[in-house]
Protein backbone atom coordinates (compact mmCIF):
# COMPACT_ATOMS: atom_id res chain seq x y z
CA UNK A 1 0.00 0.00 0.00
CA UNK A 2 1.22 3.50 -0.84
CA UNK A 3 1.73 5.97 1.98
CA UNK A 4 1.12 9.72 1.74
CA UNK A 5 1.43 12.78 3.92
CA UNK A 6 -1.32 12.82 6.47
CA UNK A 7 -3.64 15.66 7.34
CA UNK A 8 -2.07 15.76 10.78
CA UNK A 9 1.33 16.56 9.24
CA UNK A 10 -0.28 19.08 6.88
CA UNK A 11 -1.95 20.82 9.81
CA UNK A 12 1.41 21.38 11.48
CA UNK A 13 3.18 22.58 8.30
CA UNK A 14 0.71 24.70 6.37
CA UNK A 15 0.02 28.33 7.08
CA UNK A 16 -3.56 29.47 7.49
CA UNK A 17 -3.60 30.70 3.90
CA UNK A 18 -2.20 27.44 2.57
CA UNK A 19 -4.72 25.46 4.59
CA UNK A 20 -7.54 27.45 2.98
CA UNK A 21 -6.11 26.59 -0.44
CA UNK A 22 -6.10 22.90 0.55
CA UNK A 23 -9.88 23.12 0.81
CA UNK A 24 -9.95 23.24 -3.01
CA UNK A 25 -12.32 25.98 -4.05
CA UNK A 26 -15.25 24.92 -1.87
CA UNK A 27 -17.26 27.65 -0.12
CA UNK A 28 -18.51 26.94 3.41
CA UNK A 29 -21.66 28.94 4.25
CA UNK A 30 -23.23 29.28 7.70
CA UNK A 31 -26.81 29.79 6.50
CA UNK A 32 -28.37 30.85 9.81
CA UNK A 33 -28.82 34.48 10.88
CA UNK A 34 -27.13 35.60 14.08
CA UNK A 35 -28.98 34.54 17.21
CA UNK A 36 -30.58 31.47 15.59
CA UNK A 37 -29.62 27.90 16.51
CA UNK A 38 -30.73 24.71 14.79
CA UNK A 39 -32.20 21.71 16.59
CA UNK A 40 -30.92 18.72 14.62
CA UNK A 41 -30.41 15.34 16.25
CA UNK A 42 -26.79 14.27 15.54
CA UNK A 43 -27.78 10.60 15.59
CA UNK A 44 -26.56 8.82 12.42
CA UNK A 45 -29.97 8.00 10.94
CA UNK A 46 -31.79 9.02 7.79
CA UNK A 47 -35.12 9.23 9.63
CA UNK A 48 -35.11 10.82 13.09
CA UNK A 49 -37.18 13.11 15.24
CA UNK A 50 -35.06 16.22 14.56
CA UNK A 51 -33.84 16.01 11.00
CA UNK A 52 -32.82 17.95 7.89
CA UNK A 53 -35.08 17.14 4.95
CA UNK A 54 -34.55 18.28 1.37
CA UNK A 55 -37.57 18.81 -0.88
CA UNK A 56 -38.17 20.31 -4.31
CA UNK A 57 -37.94 19.41 -7.98
CA UNK A 58 -35.56 19.92 -10.91
CA UNK A 59 -37.84 22.68 -12.20
CA UNK A 60 -38.29 24.55 -8.89
CA UNK A 61 -34.95 23.71 -7.33
CA UNK A 62 -34.38 22.23 -3.88
CA UNK A 63 -34.46 23.59 -0.35
CA UNK A 64 -33.73 22.15 3.08
CA UNK A 65 -36.13 22.24 6.03
CA UNK A 66 -35.22 21.93 9.72
CA UNK A 67 -36.21 23.11 13.20
CA UNK A 68 -34.47 26.19 14.64
CA UNK A 69 -34.81 28.49 17.64
CA UNK A 70 -34.52 32.22 18.18
CA UNK A 71 -35.35 34.46 21.12
CA UNK A 72 -38.45 36.01 19.55
CA UNK A 73 -40.20 32.93 18.12
CA UNK A 74 -39.15 29.84 20.05
CA UNK A 75 -38.56 26.67 18.03
CA UNK A 76 -40.25 26.72 14.61
CA UNK A 77 -39.75 25.34 11.12
CA UNK A 78 -37.08 26.99 8.96
CA UNK A 79 -36.19 26.71 5.28
CA UNK A 80 -33.01 27.49 3.34
CA UNK A 81 -31.83 27.48 -0.27
CA UNK A 82 -28.22 27.16 0.93
CA UNK A 83 -27.54 30.90 1.25
CA UNK A 84 -27.79 33.16 4.27
CA UNK A 85 -30.11 35.49 2.34
CA UNK A 86 -32.36 32.59 1.39
CA UNK A 87 -32.75 31.24 4.93
CA UNK A 88 -35.76 32.19 7.03
CA UNK A 89 -38.46 30.90 9.35
CA UNK A 90 -41.34 29.41 7.39
CA UNK A 91 -44.03 30.70 9.72
CA UNK A 92 -44.55 31.30 13.45
CA UNK A 93 -47.06 28.49 14.13
CA UNK A 94 -47.17 29.26 17.87
CA UNK A 95 -47.06 33.04 17.85
CA UNK A 96 -44.49 34.74 20.05
CA UNK A 97 -41.86 32.96 22.09
CA UNK A 98 -43.83 29.70 22.28
CA UNK A 99 -42.60 26.73 20.21
CA UNK A 100 -44.42 24.48 17.77
CA UNK A 101 -41.57 21.95 18.10
CA UNK A 102 -41.57 20.74 14.45
CA UNK A 103 -40.54 17.07 14.35
CA UNK A 104 -40.43 13.94 12.16
CA UNK A 105 -39.96 15.87 8.93
CA UNK A 106 -40.64 13.90 5.75
CA UNK A 107 -40.72 14.79 2.08
CA UNK A 108 -43.75 14.74 -0.23
CA UNK A 109 -42.37 15.87 -3.61
CA UNK A 110 -41.73 19.63 -3.30
CA UNK A 111 -43.45 19.86 0.08
CA UNK A 112 -42.57 18.71 3.59
CA UNK A 113 -44.78 16.89 6.09
CA UNK A 114 -44.10 17.28 9.80
CA UNK A 115 -45.60 17.10 13.27
CA UNK A 116 -46.15 20.38 15.13
CA UNK A 117 -47.71 21.59 18.36
CA UNK A 118 -50.40 24.22 18.92
CA UNK A 119 -52.20 25.11 22.13
CA UNK A 120 -55.58 24.31 20.56
CA UNK A 121 -54.76 20.90 19.04
CA UNK A 122 -51.56 19.68 20.73
CA UNK A 123 -49.39 17.80 18.17
CA UNK A 124 -50.89 17.27 14.70
CA UNK A 125 -49.75 16.53 11.14
CA UNK A 126 -48.82 19.55 9.00
CA UNK A 127 -47.65 20.26 5.46
CA UNK A 128 -45.65 23.17 4.05
CA UNK A 129 -44.34 24.38 0.71
CA UNK A 130 -41.98 26.76 2.51
CA UNK A 131 -44.36 29.72 2.62
CA UNK A 132 -46.68 30.91 5.44
CA UNK A 133 -49.79 30.57 3.26
CA UNK A 134 -48.70 27.10 2.15
CA UNK A 135 -48.30 25.79 5.71
CA UNK A 136 -51.46 23.93 6.73
CA UNK A 137 -52.55 21.62 9.53
CA UNK A 138 -53.76 18.31 8.05
CA UNK A 139 -55.35 16.58 11.04
CA UNK A 140 -57.80 17.95 13.59
CA UNK A 141 -59.85 14.85 14.42
CA UNK A 142 -58.69 14.65 18.04
CA UNK A 143 -56.50 16.53 20.52
CA UNK A 144 -52.97 15.07 20.35
CA UNK A 145 -52.72 12.83 17.25
CA UNK A 146 -48.91 12.92 17.69
CA UNK A 147 -47.97 11.64 14.23
CA UNK A 148 -44.51 10.17 13.55
CA UNK A 149 -42.37 9.04 10.61
CA UNK A 150 -43.79 10.45 7.40
CA UNK A 151 -42.57 8.61 4.28
CA UNK A 152 -43.61 9.15 0.67
CA UNK A 153 -45.32 6.04 -0.74
CA UNK A 154 -46.07 6.89 -4.37
CA UNK A 155 -46.11 9.87 -6.75
CA UNK A 156 -48.79 11.71 -4.76
CA UNK A 157 -49.14 10.26 -1.26
CA UNK A 158 -47.28 9.59 1.98
CA UNK A 159 -48.07 7.48 5.02
CA UNK A 160 -47.51 8.06 8.73
CA UNK A 161 -48.51 6.64 12.11
CA UNK A 162 -50.78 8.56 14.50
CA UNK A 163 -53.18 8.23 17.39
CA UNK A 164 -56.91 8.70 16.97
CA UNK A 165 -59.76 8.41 19.45
CA UNK A 166 -60.31 4.71 18.77
CA UNK A 167 -56.64 3.70 18.75
CA UNK A 168 -55.80 5.62 21.92
CA UNK A 169 -58.52 3.80 23.88
CA UNK A 170 -58.58 0.44 22.09
CA UNK A 171 -56.42 -1.55 24.53
CA UNK A 172 -56.25 -0.04 28.03
CA UNK A 173 -53.95 -2.85 29.24
CA UNK A 174 -51.27 -2.38 26.56
CA UNK A 175 -51.67 1.37 26.18
CA UNK A 176 -52.43 3.77 23.28
CA UNK A 177 -51.62 2.61 19.75
CA UNK A 178 -50.61 4.54 16.66
CA UNK A 179 -52.44 3.27 13.57
CA UNK A 180 -51.67 3.74 9.87
CA UNK A 181 -52.65 6.99 8.12
CA UNK A 182 -52.20 8.38 4.60
CA UNK A 183 -52.14 11.89 3.13
CA UNK A 184 -51.92 13.57 -0.26
CA UNK A 185 -50.87 16.82 1.42
CA UNK A 186 -54.40 18.19 1.86
CA UNK A 187 -56.75 17.98 4.86
CA UNK A 188 -59.45 16.29 2.75
CA UNK A 189 -56.92 13.75 1.48
CA UNK A 190 -55.70 12.78 4.94
CA UNK A 191 -57.36 9.79 6.60
CA UNK A 192 -56.76 6.55 8.45
CA UNK A 193 -55.91 3.54 6.27
CA UNK A 194 -55.82 0.55 8.60
CA UNK A 195 -55.82 -0.56 12.21
CA UNK A 196 -52.40 -1.97 13.11
CA UNK A 197 -50.19 -1.25 16.09
CA UNK A 198 -47.24 0.93 14.94
CA UNK A 199 -45.76 2.18 18.18
CA UNK A 200 -42.91 4.66 17.66
CA UNK A 201 -43.38 3.20 14.78
CA UNK A 202 -42.15 -0.17 15.99
CA UNK A 203 -38.92 -1.12 17.69
CA UNK A 204 -36.20 0.74 15.80
CA UNK A 205 -33.28 -1.60 16.65
CA UNK A 206 -30.09 -0.75 14.71
CA UNK A 207 -31.81 0.52 11.55
CA UNK A 208 -29.74 3.44 10.23
CA UNK A 209 -32.12 4.53 7.49
CA UNK A 210 -35.78 4.28 8.47
CA UNK A 211 -38.19 2.00 10.28
CA UNK A 212 -40.27 2.13 7.08
CA UNK A 213 -39.02 1.41 3.57
CA UNK A 214 -40.72 2.29 0.27
CA UNK A 215 -40.62 -0.42 -2.39
CA UNK A 216 -42.11 0.69 -5.69
CA UNK A 217 -45.47 2.18 -4.70
CA UNK A 218 -45.85 0.28 -1.44
CA UNK A 219 -44.33 0.74 2.01
CA UNK A 220 -43.09 -2.05 4.27
CA UNK A 221 -43.14 -1.31 7.97
CA UNK A 222 -42.97 -2.80 11.46
CA UNK A 223 -46.27 -3.45 13.22
CA UNK A 224 -48.29 -5.80 15.40
CA UNK A 225 -51.97 -6.53 15.01
CA UNK A 226 -54.13 -4.44 17.30
CA UNK A 227 -54.67 -7.33 19.73
CA UNK A 228 -50.97 -8.15 19.94
CA UNK A 229 -51.34 -11.74 18.79
CA UNK A 230 -48.38 -11.90 16.36
CA UNK A 231 -45.82 -9.63 17.99
CA UNK A 232 -44.05 -7.05 15.88
CA UNK A 233 -43.75 -8.45 12.34
CA UNK A 234 -43.35 -7.18 8.78
CA UNK A 235 -46.39 -5.43 7.27
CA UNK A 236 -46.99 -3.79 3.89
CA UNK A 237 -49.43 -1.20 2.56
CA UNK A 238 -50.45 0.14 -0.83
CA UNK A 239 -52.53 2.89 0.77
CA UNK A 240 -55.76 0.89 0.93
CA UNK A 241 -57.31 -1.04 3.81
CA UNK A 242 -57.42 -4.29 1.83
CA UNK A 243 -53.85 -3.76 0.65
CA UNK A 244 -52.51 -3.41 4.20
CA UNK A 245 -51.62 -6.66 5.96
CA UNK A 246 -49.01 -8.65 7.87
CA UNK A 247 -46.77 -10.27 5.27
CA UNK A 248 -45.80 -13.18 7.51
CA UNK A 249 -45.69 -14.06 11.19
CA UNK A 250 -42.01 -14.94 10.88
CA UNK A 251 -41.43 -15.88 14.53
CA UNK A 252 -44.00 -18.47 15.58
CA UNK A 253 -42.41 -18.90 19.01
CA UNK A 254 -45.37 -18.82 21.36
CA UNK A 255 -45.67 -16.89 24.60
CA UNK A 256 -46.43 -19.06 27.63
CA UNK A 257 -50.03 -18.43 28.61
CA UNK A 258 -50.25 -15.58 31.08
CA UNK A 259 -46.67 -14.36 30.66
CA UNK A 260 -46.61 -10.56 30.25
CA UNK A 261 -50.38 -10.71 29.94
CA UNK A 262 -50.44 -12.68 26.70
CA UNK A 263 -53.09 -15.30 26.04
CA UNK A 264 -52.45 -18.79 24.72
CA UNK A 265 -51.41 -18.82 21.06
CA UNK A 266 -49.84 -15.36 21.02
CA UNK A 267 -46.43 -15.31 19.32
CA UNK A 268 -43.28 -13.28 19.95
CA UNK A 269 -41.60 -10.56 17.90
CA UNK A 270 -39.20 -11.56 15.11
CA UNK A 271 -36.66 -8.81 15.90
CA UNK A 272 -37.22 -6.93 12.62
CA UNK A 273 -34.32 -4.74 11.61
CA UNK A 274 -32.56 -3.09 8.65
CA UNK A 275 -35.42 -2.90 6.13
CA UNK A 276 -34.17 -1.95 2.64
CA UNK A 277 -35.63 -1.59 -0.86
CA UNK A 278 -34.40 -4.08 -3.44
CA UNK A 279 -34.97 -2.74 -7.00
CA UNK A 280 -38.55 -1.68 -6.19
CA UNK A 281 -39.43 -5.39 -6.27
CA UNK A 282 -39.16 -6.51 -2.67
CA UNK A 283 -37.89 -5.84 0.82
CA UNK A 284 -34.66 -7.03 2.43
CA UNK A 285 -34.78 -7.31 6.21
CA UNK A 286 -33.34 -9.03 9.26
CA UNK A 287 -35.55 -11.39 11.24
CA UNK A 288 -35.09 -13.69 14.23
CA UNK A 289 -36.45 -17.21 14.73
CA UNK A 290 -35.62 -19.74 17.47
CA UNK A 291 -34.09 -22.26 15.06
CA UNK A 292 -31.88 -19.84 13.10
CA UNK A 293 -31.39 -16.72 15.24
CA UNK A 294 -31.14 -13.38 13.43
CA UNK A 295 -30.48 -13.80 9.71
CA UNK A 296 -31.03 -11.94 6.38
CA UNK A 297 -34.51 -12.34 4.84
CA UNK A 298 -36.36 -11.17 1.74
CA UNK A 299 -40.01 -10.78 0.73
CA UNK A 300 -41.90 -9.75 -2.39
CA UNK A 301 -44.86 -8.80 -0.16
CA UNK A 302 -47.14 -11.69 -1.04
CA UNK A 303 -49.18 -12.62 2.06
CA UNK A 304 -48.03 -15.90 3.59
CA UNK A 305 -50.26 -18.94 3.70
CA UNK A 306 -49.29 -21.46 6.37
CA UNK A 307 -52.08 -24.04 6.61
CA UNK A 308 -49.89 -26.64 8.31
CA UNK A 309 -48.07 -24.45 10.77
CA UNK A 310 -44.81 -22.52 10.69
CA UNK A 311 -41.75 -23.15 8.57
CA UNK A 312 -38.98 -21.14 10.17
CA UNK A 313 -37.17 -20.62 6.87
CA UNK A 314 -40.24 -19.03 5.22
CA UNK A 315 -42.11 -19.83 2.02
CA UNK A 316 -41.55 -19.13 -1.68
CA UNK A 317 -42.30 -15.40 -1.28
CA UNK A 318 -40.90 -14.55 2.16
CA UNK A 319 -37.81 -16.47 3.14
CA UNK A 320 -34.49 -16.54 4.92
CA UNK A 321 -31.82 -15.87 2.30
CA UNK A 322 -29.18 -17.94 4.07
CA UNK A 323 -28.38 -19.35 7.49
CA UNK A 324 -25.06 -17.51 7.72
CA UNK A 325 -24.26 -18.79 11.21
CA UNK A 326 -25.51 -22.40 11.32
CA UNK A 327 -25.90 -24.35 14.53
CA UNK A 328 -27.50 -23.84 17.93
CA UNK A 329 -26.33 -22.93 21.39
CA UNK A 330 -26.69 -25.03 24.53
CA UNK A 331 -30.26 -23.82 24.96
CA UNK A 332 -31.21 -25.07 21.51
CA UNK A 333 -31.50 -21.54 20.06
CA UNK A 334 -30.00 -20.72 16.65
CA UNK A 335 -26.84 -18.62 16.67
CA UNK A 336 -27.50 -14.93 15.96
CA UNK A 337 -25.50 -13.59 12.99
CA UNK A 338 -27.66 -10.58 12.19
CA UNK A 339 -27.14 -7.76 9.73
CA UNK A 340 -25.92 -4.21 10.18
CA UNK A 341 -25.23 -1.14 8.10
CA UNK A 342 -27.18 -2.23 5.03
CA UNK A 343 -26.65 -0.12 1.94
CA UNK A 344 -29.73 1.69 0.62
CA UNK A 345 -28.45 1.32 -2.94
CA UNK A 346 -28.15 -1.84 -5.03
CA UNK A 347 -24.62 -2.37 -6.36
CA UNK A 348 -23.87 -5.15 -8.87
CA UNK A 349 -27.42 -6.45 -8.29
CA UNK A 350 -26.79 -6.88 -4.57
CA UNK A 351 -27.52 -5.14 -1.29
CA UNK A 352 -24.38 -5.05 0.89
CA UNK A 353 -24.03 -5.09 4.65
CA UNK A 354 -21.96 -6.26 7.61
CA UNK A 355 -22.49 -10.01 7.44
CA UNK A 356 -21.18 -13.08 9.21
CA UNK A 357 -19.25 -16.16 8.17
CA UNK A 358 -17.97 -18.81 10.64
CA UNK A 359 -14.47 -18.66 9.11
CA UNK A 360 -14.04 -14.87 8.92
CA UNK A 361 -16.44 -13.26 11.39
CA UNK A 362 -18.13 -9.91 10.60
CA UNK A 363 -17.04 -8.70 7.16
CA UNK A 364 -18.52 -7.38 3.89
CA UNK A 365 -21.47 -9.43 2.61
CA UNK A 366 -24.07 -9.03 -0.13
CA UNK A 367 -27.01 -10.81 -1.74
CA UNK A 368 -29.20 -10.58 -4.85
CA UNK A 369 -32.14 -11.76 -2.70
CA UNK A 370 -32.24 -15.25 -4.21
CA UNK A 371 -32.27 -18.15 -1.73
CA UNK A 372 -28.70 -19.13 -0.96
CA UNK A 373 -27.08 -16.17 -2.76
CA UNK A 374 -24.55 -14.80 -0.29
CA UNK A 375 -21.30 -13.16 -1.34
CA UNK A 376 -18.80 -12.80 1.49
CA UNK A 377 -15.53 -10.82 1.24
CA UNK A 378 -13.07 -11.04 4.14
CA UNK A 379 -11.59 -7.53 4.41
CA UNK A 380 -9.36 -8.21 7.42
CA UNK A 381 -8.27 -11.77 6.71
CA UNK A 382 -5.41 -12.02 9.19
CA UNK A 383 -5.45 -15.42 10.91
CA UNK A 384 -7.36 -16.40 12.91
CA UNK A 385 -9.74 -14.44 10.70
CA UNK A 386 -12.84 -15.22 12.73
CA UNK A 387 -11.26 -13.22 15.58
CA UNK A 388 -10.12 -10.33 13.31
CA UNK A 389 -13.29 -8.62 12.15
CA UNK A 390 -13.39 -5.49 9.99
CA UNK A 391 -16.92 -4.59 11.25
CA UNK A 392 -18.02 -3.04 7.95
CA UNK A 393 -20.12 0.13 8.14
CA UNK A 394 -22.62 1.24 5.45
CA UNK A 395 -21.42 2.99 2.32
CA UNK A 396 -22.60 4.30 -1.02
CA UNK A 397 -21.96 3.92 -4.74
CA UNK A 398 -19.42 6.40 -6.08
CA UNK A 399 -17.35 6.57 -9.24
CA UNK A 400 -18.31 3.02 -10.23
CA UNK A 401 -17.49 1.36 -6.91
CA UNK A 402 -19.14 0.68 -3.58
CA UNK A 403 -17.31 2.77 -0.94
CA UNK A 404 -17.53 1.69 2.68
CA UNK A 405 -15.72 1.91 6.02
CA UNK A 406 -13.87 -1.04 7.53
CA UNK A 407 -11.15 -1.76 10.08
CA UNK A 408 -7.86 -3.48 9.28
CA UNK A 409 -5.88 -3.95 12.46
CA UNK A 410 -4.83 -1.68 15.34
CA UNK A 411 -1.27 -2.76 16.08
CA UNK A 412 0.89 0.33 15.44
CA UNK A 413 3.95 -1.88 14.99
CA UNK A 414 2.39 -3.66 12.01
CA UNK A 415 2.73 -2.06 8.55
CA UNK A 416 -0.37 -3.90 7.34
CA UNK A 417 -2.57 -2.49 10.12
CA UNK A 418 -4.40 0.71 9.13
CA UNK A 419 -7.19 1.22 11.67
CA UNK A 420 -10.66 2.09 10.40
CA UNK A 421 -10.52 3.65 6.93
CA UNK A 422 -12.41 4.08 3.65
CA UNK A 423 -12.40 1.01 1.38
CA UNK A 424 -13.58 0.20 -2.15
CA UNK A 425 -15.10 -2.90 -3.72
CA UNK A 426 -16.08 -3.91 -7.23
CA UNK A 427 -18.24 -6.70 -5.81
CA UNK A 428 -15.43 -9.26 -6.06
CA UNK A 429 -12.35 -7.78 -4.37
CA UNK A 430 -11.65 -4.99 -1.88
CA UNK A 431 -8.85 -2.43 -1.46
CA UNK A 432 -8.21 0.66 0.69
CA UNK A 433 -9.14 3.98 -0.91
CA UNK A 434 -6.14 6.19 -1.80
CA UNK A 435 -3.88 5.08 1.02
CA UNK A 436 -3.46 5.30 4.74
CA UNK A 437 -5.30 8.56 5.39
CA UNK A 438 -4.54 8.63 9.10
CA UNK A 439 -0.96 7.81 10.12
CA UNK A 440 -0.39 4.24 11.28
CA UNK A 441 -3.45 2.83 13.00
CA UNK A 442 -5.27 6.11 13.65
CA UNK A 443 -8.81 5.79 12.31
CA UNK A 444 -11.18 7.86 10.21
CA UNK A 445 -14.29 5.75 10.90
CA UNK A 446 -16.06 7.13 7.82
CA UNK A 447 -19.73 7.96 8.46
CA UNK A 448 -22.77 9.08 6.43
CA UNK A 449 -21.32 8.87 2.91
CA UNK A 450 -23.37 11.04 0.53
CA UNK A 451 -22.79 11.86 -3.14
CA UNK A 452 -23.58 15.41 -4.30
CA UNK A 453 -22.39 17.54 -7.19
CA UNK A 454 -20.22 14.73 -8.54
CA UNK A 455 -18.22 14.27 -5.30
CA UNK A 456 -18.59 12.00 -2.29
CA UNK A 457 -18.78 13.48 1.22
CA UNK A 458 -18.61 12.03 4.73
CA UNK A 459 -17.70 12.91 8.27
CA UNK A 460 -14.99 11.10 10.19
CA UNK A 461 -15.24 9.88 13.74
CA UNK A 462 -11.59 10.62 14.54
CA UNK A 463 -11.26 11.86 18.11
CA UNK A 464 -7.89 13.69 18.02
CA UNK A 465 -9.42 17.14 18.40
CA UNK A 466 -6.06 18.94 18.68
CA UNK A 467 -5.33 18.05 15.06
CA UNK A 468 -8.18 20.35 14.05
CA UNK A 469 -9.84 17.73 11.87
CA UNK A 470 -12.06 15.83 14.31
CA UNK A 471 -15.48 14.98 12.88
CA UNK A 472 -14.93 17.33 9.97
CA UNK A 473 -16.58 17.26 6.55
CA UNK A 474 -14.48 15.42 3.96
CA UNK A 475 -14.76 15.39 0.17
CA UNK A 476 -13.59 12.91 -2.47
CA UNK A 477 -13.64 13.84 -6.18
CA UNK A 478 -12.66 10.40 -7.54
CA UNK A 479 -12.36 6.95 -6.01
CA UNK A 480 -8.55 7.10 -6.13
CA UNK A 481 -8.15 10.81 -5.32
CA UNK A 482 -6.76 12.34 -2.13
CA UNK A 483 -9.57 13.30 0.26
CA UNK A 484 -10.03 17.00 0.99
CA UNK A 485 -10.95 18.50 4.37
CA UNK A 486 -13.83 20.94 3.87
CA UNK A 487 -14.44 22.34 7.37
CA UNK A 488 -12.65 23.91 10.31
CA UNK A 489 -15.67 25.06 12.31
CA UNK A 490 -14.54 24.61 15.91
CA UNK A 491 -10.88 23.92 16.67
CA UNK A 492 -11.64 23.29 20.37
CA UNK A 493 -14.53 20.80 20.22
CA UNK A 494 -14.07 19.43 16.74
CA UNK A 495 -16.58 20.24 14.00
CA UNK A 496 -19.05 17.52 15.04
CA UNK A 497 -20.74 17.62 11.65
CA UNK A 498 -23.74 15.34 11.08
CA UNK A 499 -26.90 14.82 9.03
CA UNK A 500 -25.32 15.16 5.59
CA UNK A 501 -27.88 15.71 2.82
CA UNK A 502 -27.69 16.31 -0.94
CA UNK A 503 -29.55 19.51 -1.88
CA UNK A 504 -29.57 19.44 -5.66
CA UNK A 505 -25.80 19.07 -5.94
CA UNK A 506 -24.88 21.05 -2.82
CA UNK A 507 -24.02 19.22 0.38
CA UNK A 508 -25.80 20.56 3.50
CA UNK A 509 -25.31 19.48 7.10
CA UNK A 510 -25.48 20.46 10.77
CA UNK A 511 -22.72 20.97 13.35
CA UNK A 512 -23.38 19.79 16.88
CA UNK A 513 -20.46 21.95 18.07
CA UNK A 514 -22.18 25.19 17.03
CA UNK A 515 -25.83 24.04 16.73
CA UNK A 516 -25.96 25.61 13.28
CA UNK A 517 -26.64 24.51 9.70
CA UNK A 518 -24.19 24.85 6.81
CA UNK A 519 -23.99 24.52 3.04
CA UNK A 520 -20.75 23.60 1.32
CA UNK A 521 -20.79 24.90 -2.25
CA UNK A 522 -18.61 22.92 -4.61
CA UNK A 523 -19.19 21.24 -7.96
CA UNK A 524 -16.66 18.80 -9.36
CA UNK A 525 -15.37 19.97 -12.75
CA UNK A 526 -17.16 18.14 -15.54
CA UNK A 527 -20.16 17.09 -13.46
CA UNK A 528 -23.21 16.79 -15.74
CA UNK A 529 -25.62 18.33 -13.21
CA UNK A 530 -27.97 15.34 -13.37
CA UNK A 531 -26.22 12.24 -12.10
CA UNK A 532 -25.49 11.52 -8.44
CA UNK A 533 -28.80 13.03 -7.38
CA UNK A 534 -29.55 10.19 -4.97
CA UNK A 535 -33.06 10.21 -3.57
CA UNK A 536 -33.94 13.70 -4.79
CA UNK A 537 -36.07 12.21 -7.56
CA UNK A 538 -37.49 8.90 -6.28
CA UNK A 539 -37.79 6.04 -8.76
CA UNK A 540 -41.13 4.28 -8.28
CA UNK A 541 -40.80 2.00 -11.31
CA UNK A 542 -40.41 -1.75 -10.99
CA UNK A 543 -38.40 -3.69 -13.54
CA UNK A 544 -41.68 -4.96 -15.03
CA UNK A 545 -42.93 -1.41 -15.53
CA UNK A 546 -39.66 -0.37 -17.14
CA UNK A 547 -40.00 -3.33 -19.52
CA UNK A 548 -43.61 -2.36 -20.22
CA UNK A 549 -42.47 1.12 -21.24
CA UNK A 550 -40.09 -0.39 -23.76
CA UNK A 551 -42.83 -2.68 -25.05
CA UNK A 552 -45.25 0.20 -25.52
CA UNK A 553 -42.66 2.18 -27.44
CA UNK A 554 -41.88 -0.80 -29.65
CA UNK A 555 -45.47 -1.93 -30.24
CA UNK A 556 -47.01 1.52 -30.75
CA UNK A 557 -44.38 3.69 -32.40
CA UNK A 558 -47.01 5.96 -33.96
CA UNK A 559 -49.20 6.21 -30.88
CA UNK A 560 -50.22 9.81 -30.25
CA UNK A 561 -51.50 11.38 -27.03
CA UNK A 562 -50.85 10.46 -23.39
CA UNK A 563 -51.37 6.98 -21.93
CA UNK A 564 -50.74 5.17 -18.65
CA UNK A 565 -48.50 2.10 -18.73
CA UNK A 566 -51.63 -0.05 -18.89
CA UNK A 567 -52.80 1.74 -22.05
CA UNK A 568 -55.47 4.06 -20.58
CA UNK A 569 -55.64 7.35 -22.54
CA UNK A 570 -55.21 10.47 -20.41
CA UNK A 571 -55.71 14.20 -20.79
CA UNK A 572 -52.18 15.37 -21.66
CA UNK A 573 -52.87 18.80 -20.21
CA UNK A 574 -53.92 17.52 -16.80
CA UNK A 575 -51.46 14.80 -15.83
CA UNK A 576 -50.49 14.22 -12.22
CA UNK A 577 -47.12 12.92 -11.09
CA UNK A 578 -46.39 9.52 -12.57
CA UNK A 579 -44.99 7.67 -15.57
CA UNK A 580 -46.75 7.98 -18.94
CA UNK A 581 -46.28 7.18 -22.60
CA UNK A 582 -46.74 10.47 -24.50
CA UNK A 583 -46.60 10.32 -28.29
CA UNK A 584 -44.85 6.95 -28.05
CA UNK A 585 -42.15 8.10 -25.62
CA UNK A 586 -41.70 7.52 -21.89
CA UNK A 587 -42.28 10.65 -19.80
CA UNK A 588 -41.90 10.88 -16.02
CA UNK A 589 -44.04 13.71 -14.63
Amino acid sequence: MKHFKTLLTMAMMLTAGQAAMAQAEGELIDVLPEGVTANVNPERKQDKQKNIVVAGSPEKGYKMFFAAVDADHGEELWVSDGTKEGTHMVTDIVAGVGSSDPSYLGRLNDKVLFAAYTDDWDVQAWVTDGTPEGTVMLTDYMFGARPVSFIQMDEKRAIFAAYDEESSEYDPDRGPQRWLWITDGTPDGTHRVARCDMRWPGQDNTTLHTAYVRVGRRVFFKADDIDGTTGEELWVTDGTEEGTYCVMDVNWERWPEGEWGYAEGYTRNCGLDNLENYKNEGCFFQAWTPDYGGEPWYTDGTPAVKPNGPDESGDDHTYMIKDTHPGKNEAGIGYHAGTFGTSWEVYKDRIWWRGWDPTGGYELAGSNMQKGDYVYIDVWDEAPSVNNNSFVDPGCIFDGYYMFCAAHGFDAAREDHYGGELWCTDGEKVWPQYGNWRPGTLSDWVKEQVVAGGSMYWWNEENIVESGYATSLYRLDAWDAEPVVCTHIDMQKGDLVNTLRNMGGTIVFASDATKRVYAYKYTKPGWDGKSDMGYLEPDFLTEAEKTAISDVKADRPQQQGAYTLSGVRMNAGNLGRGVYVIDGRKVIK
